[in-house]
């Protein structure tokens, strides 16, 4: 198997309007060949047979080979704003991508290629930073994307059926108070609406799992000595 490799193109453009304030788009091009990637067959090891049927016994093999080249495209776009001198700003950024080797979840004859992890992302941060204090609340989303091939649930036995990761919005706090030069008290809240991470198969309606990972809270003290 060998390494992947990419060609990469980048055309970027920077506007610092006013101090701490700037706005940016990236549009990126990537030319990737000798793709890594899974997939789940059904085959016979070494002739082990199944005692319950006396026929050669079917294992569910998973490995990794190179699959054909594909392009990868997209803008990245930011924007940072501060307000004069108040403290107040945000932060937004988003990813818009696509490619070249999609998957097509409407053609059951596809072998199983396609380029896995693309999404559209968008994040959006709003902080408060003066008189020691720091405040962040951030609003992260990220669309809907190929993870893998293959569903633990059938264990190869249709094939490397796809799964996808659903879309999701988490919601996050943080805050920090500077006492003195060299203690800090801080603390977070991650998730705060309790958001779940879910996958589906090939269409929406087939739930495979869902994950919840809960609300985190954390708080601390640090003392620079």
């Amino acid at each position: 198997m060998q390494p992947y490799l990419a060609d990469n193109f980048d055309v970027a453009a920077e506007w610092y309007y006013q101090r701490n304030s700037y706005a940016s788009v990236n549009f990126f091009l990537k030319n990737v060949s000798n793709f890594i990637v899974q997939g789940t067959q059904r085959q016979t090891i070494n002739g082990v047979a199944d005692p319950s049927t006396g026929q050669a016994a079917q294992f569910s093999v998973s490995q990794r080979v190179n699959g054909p080249d594909a392009t990868v495209r997209g803008v990245e776009l930011a924007l940072q704003h501060t307000f004069g001198d108040s403290g107040f700003g945000f932060i937004a950024n988003g990813t818009f991508v696509e490619t070249n080797k999609p998957y097509d979840r409407n053609d059951i004859s596809q072998s199983g290629f396609a380029v896995t992890g693309l999404a559209n992302s968008a994040n959006f941060v709003g902080f408060f930073d003066k008189y020691g204090f720091e405040f962040r609340a951030a609003l992260n989303w990220r669309d809907e994307y190929l993870l893998q091939f293959g569903q633990v649930q059938n264990t190869g036995a249709f094939g490397a059926e796809p799964t996808f990761v659903n879309a999701s919005t988490q919601v996050d706090l943080s805050a920090s108070y500077q006492i003195t030069e060299n203690i800090n008290v801080f603390g977070e809240a991650l998730n705060i609406t309790n958001e779940t991470m879910s996958t589906h198969g090939r269409y929406n309606n087939q739930l495979l799992d869902v994950y919840g990972y809960g609300r985190r809270f954390t708080a601390g003290l640090r003392i620079k000595l």
